[in-house]
């Protein structure tokens, strides 16, 4: 019944099946026979030296150990049953698991070593000894001395992520040493073959598929251009890499990956600059009935994103306008005015990137506050004057390649309780306030550095009083061209 139980528990953290890298890696609960005391020192320290050395991406097993330790009269067990193996796999996307098990002996201490498979059964791995001490430090430097010798065989340095035409985005371990310009390839599994008896796995049988040299870097991930195909199969998601030795060119650029800063992710962020054509339209009803004025305006906009990490970033835009109106509709007082607006923003967001950092979609969720501020020659009975749109907006973004250099944009956000200030007293109290923006656009690769950009912008911000002036709207179709500087 208990086993049925912990199956439930872990599996509601269960994910879809997929094939994960054995550069993964986690530490199950560590068994020892006098009550877990001295498992749990040398799990710490195994944790710590994991981290440390970087041969794997440690995952912590703190969720499912909470579950485990529900279970501790039967624990031995249940860590090795291949299915509740196979679900902590999955919960927590590894390839390698790590189990330790430690027997007292008369003043000696027997340590085992497995090393499991995603699928709970292959044991990629396994290790046993006696040492004549009871020591918390030597059984740790045993284990470590292991896990180095299982790091040599592993049969790949990298996963592949993504691939966009010969561009391939792939992962690696800091461990790793690797330079702009190393040579890689690409391998697939064909067949592991297993020891007939033991399980173990004795031989990795794969097919080169391509090679390629590394083009840029960043934390935790490299991007590579194919070079040369050696099958008639395309490199895909999930294939290994296994990068070459690297020779270094004499001027060429060089940068190794393992004394890259461990909060550097290869950019901080961009920063886009944009002169603005727009074409602007105020809509007012007012004293004088329906009025309308429309007509070129022009101005600058700044755009910047940063990355506080690979996911999260931050935002922020300031845009300035400035032109003059000519009367279209209506029969304002006034047939002409001078027009300015200025607006920014400030938030942050999450960046989903399905195919890794460099390349390949990506969509922006973000949130954060906005402000459009519109002036008029104020004309009371005509409804022009000074006011602007605030609030809390929310947004989605994304990007995706059209061809190899060729990246279009796109983004809408809106304002669902923005504020509306009337800074001459024309309108009064807003009833109903509407913000909305929208813009799609794209990118050429101009250098590594930066980007030409090409963007079509609507905005439309409105507002219904219950004032003798009940309406004042503002709509903008803004083409922006600019170029996108990588910092």
């Amino acid at each position: 019944m208990k086993i049925i139980l912990l199956m439930l528990s872990l599996a509601s953290f269960n994910v879809l099946a997929e094939s994960y890298s054995m550069r993964d890696c986690m530490i199950l609960p560590i068994t020892d026979t006098a009550g877990n005391s001295l498992g749990y020192t040398v799990y710490n320290k195994l944790e710590r030296d994991i981290k440390e050395l970087g041969w794997c991406r440690y995952k912590s097993s703190s969720e499912v150990i909470g579950i485990f330790s529900k279970y501790r009269d039967r624990l031995p067990e249940y860590l090795k049953n291949e299915n509740v193996l196979k679900t902590v796999a999955d919960r927590l996307q590894v390839g390698t698991i790590i189990r330790v098990s430690l027997k007292y002996e008369v003043d000696k201490l027997q340590i085992d070593l497995d090393i499991i498979g995603e699928n709970g059964k292959d044991i990629l791995m396994s290790e046993k000894t006696i040492i004549n001490s009871i020591d918390a430090d030597l059984a740790a430097n045993t284990i470590n001395n292991w896990l180095e010798l299982y790091e040599t065989t592993i049969p790949y340095d990298g996963k592949v992520i993504g691939v966009l035409g010969d561009q391939v985005t792939f992962s690696v371990v800091k461990s790793k040493p690797l330079n702009i310009g190393q040579e890689f390839r690409i391998k697939r599994l064909k067949a592991k073959k297993r020891h007939p008896l033991l399980k173990k796995i004795v031989e990795w049988d794969s097919v080169v598929m391509a090679k390629g040299k590394v083009f840029n870097l960043s934390r935790g991930q490299a991007l590579g251009v194919i070079k040369t195909y050696m099958s008639e199969s395309k490199p895909k998601a999930g294939d290994w890499i296994k990068l070459d030795e690297f020779v270094a060119q004499k001027g060429g650029l060089s940068s190794r990956y393992n004394q890259i800063e461990q909060n550097s992710f290869g950019r901080l962020g961009d920063l886009g600059l944009s002169f603005v054509l727009a074409s602007h339209t105020t809509s007012t009803n007012a004293v004088t009935g329906n009025n309308k004025l429309n007509g070129l305006v022009y101005g600058i906009t700044a755009e910047v994103e940063a990355w506080i990490t690979r996911n999260y970033l931050v935002i922020g835009e300031f845009g300035m306008r400035v032109g003059n109106l000519e009367s279209s509709s209506g029969d304002p007082s006034q047939d002409s005015s001078g027009q300015s607006m200025l607006n920014y923003k400030l938030g942050g967001g999450y960046k989903f990137l399905p195919m890794g950092f460099f390349y390949g979609p990506q969509v922006n969720l973000y949130a954060g506050y906005a402000n459009y501020s519109y002036q008029l020659d104020t004309s009371a009975n005509d409804g022009f004057s000074t006011n602007s749109f605030s609030g809390i907006m929310i947004g989605v973004g994304g990007s995706i390649p059209l061809q190899k250099g060729i990246r279009v944009f796109g983004s809408g956000e809106l304002m669902p309780f923005a504020d509306f200030e009337d800074d001459e007293g024309v309108y009064g109290s807003a009833n109903s306030v509407s913000s909305m923006a929208f813009k799609i656009g794209a990118q050429y690769l101009w250098s590594p550095s930066m980007r030409l950009m090409g963007t079509f912008e609507v905005i439309n911000n409105s507002a219904k009083t219950n004032g003798s002036n009940s309406e004042v709207g503002y709509s903008d179709n803004n083409f922006k061209l600019g170029a996108v500087f990588s910092f």
